[in-house]
C-alpha cells in the first residue's frame, strides 16, 4: 500500500469524524436548548448517528495510525470510545422508553471519550502522524475535561467530541510526509 491510500484513509477518517462532530452540533443546537436529556426522539436519533460516526472515524484513524507505527494506544482508545458510546446508546434508549435517566452512564460515558481522546493523543505524538500540537491539545483537554465535568464545572457530556472534530479537520490539511527509498529502509 503506498501513499495514495494512506491518502484515501485519511480522507475516510477525517469525513467521517467532521461529519459527526457536526451532526452532534445540529442536534444539541436544534434540541438541546442547554437541557440534556430533552426527550426528543429525532434528538436522541441524531447524537447516535453522531456518535457512531465518530466511531466509525477514530476505527478508520486507527488504521491510519498502526500503518505509522501505532498499535495499542489508537485500539485501546477505539474500543474505550465503543463501550462509552453503547453506555450513552443505553441510557439514552432508557430515558426515552420512559426510564429513568441513569446520570452514571453518562459519567461513564465522557470518562471513557476522554480515555479515548488522550490515547489517540498519544498516538498521535508517538507516530506524528499529525502535528505534535493537535496530539498534546488532545491529551490535555482529554484530562482537563474529565476533571471538569467529574466535578461538576463542566456540564456538557458531548464536549470531548470537540477533539475528533479537530483530528478530522487535521487529516484533511496536514499532508503526510512522502517517505523516499531510503527513509523506508
Amino acid at each position: 500500500m503506498g501513499p495514495p491510500t494512506l491518502l484515501q484513509d485519511r480522507r475516510a477518517a477525517g469525513s467521517l469524524l467532521v461529519t459527526g462532530f457536526a451532526i452532534l452540533v445540529v442536534a444539541a443546537v436544534l434540541y438541546g436548548d442547554g437541557a440534556y436529556p430533552a426527550g426528543h426522539a429525532w434528538q436522541s436519533n441524531a447524537l447516535t448517528v453522531g456518535l457512531v460516526l465518530t466511531l466509525l472515524g477514530l476505527a478508520a484513524f486507527e488504521v491510519v495510525l498502526a500503518g505509522s507505527g501505532d498499535r495499542l494506544l489508537a485500539r485501546l482508545g477505539t474500543i474505550a470510545y465503543l463501550v462509552g458510546v453503547v453506555l450513552w446508546i443505553v441510557d439514552d434508549a432508557l430515558d426515552l422508553a420512559g426510564g429513568q435517566f441513569i446520570s452514571e452512564l453518562e459519567r461513564d460515558y465522557v470518562v471513557l471519550a476522554c480515555l479515548a481522546i488522550a490515547a489517540f493523543g498519544g498516538a498521535i505524538l508517538r507516530t506524528r502522524i499529525l502535528p505534535r500540537w493537535v496530539g498534546g491539545m488532545a491529551v490535555v483537554w482529554a484530562v482537563v475535561w474529565a476533571v471538569l465535568y467529574l466535578e461538576r464545572i463542566g456540564k456538557a457530556p458531548l464536549g470531548p467530541n470537540l477533539i475528533p472534530a479537530i483530528f478530522g479537520l487535521e487529516l484533511f490539511i496536514h499532508r503526510p510526509v512522502r517517505q523516499t527509498p531510503a527513509s523506508q529502509a
